[in-house]
């Protein structure tokens, strides 16, 4: 799976679900990233990014999308974040896959077809 598939597919609500992490209602949470007395990291859903406006970060001031999150979150090298961005894309796929059931009556057909109906709405 390449870098923009992951992107398009992991929301950053998915990831910080994944660290057990919920922003406040002015999408603010305290930084994970460094020692936070109060919410410094701003989430945009939009945009699927997040800020840290704190000065003591270890992000230097920059913008993180999903892959930069979970890169500064593990500690790890950018492969190392790709690969656990698709693990977090693998368990949330089985988890939230549904089942299709058949349902018990199969599905009755219109006794009259669509053009009949459509011609009986439209008569003048």
């Amino acid at each position: 799976m390449e870098i923009q598939e992951i992107k398009a597919k992991l929301t950053l609500a998915t990831v910080l679900s994944y660290y057990s992490l919920k922003p406040d209602k002015n999408l603010r949470l305290n930084c994970p990233f460094h020692e936070d007395k109060t919410p410094s990291l701003q989430v945009y859903y939009k945009t699927h990014t997040a800020y840290c406006f704190s000065s003591n970060c270890k992000t230097h001031g920059k913008s993180l999308d999903v892959i930069d999150f979970i890169l500064h979150k593990e500690n790890s090298t950018k492969r190392e974040a790709l690969m656990k961005a698709q693990e977090i894309l693998g368990t949330e796929n089985t988890t939230t896959e549904k089942k299709i059931i058949n349902p018990v009556n199969p599905p009755m057909k219109p006794s009259i077809s669509r053009e009949q109906v459509l011609q009986n709405m439209f008569q003048y």
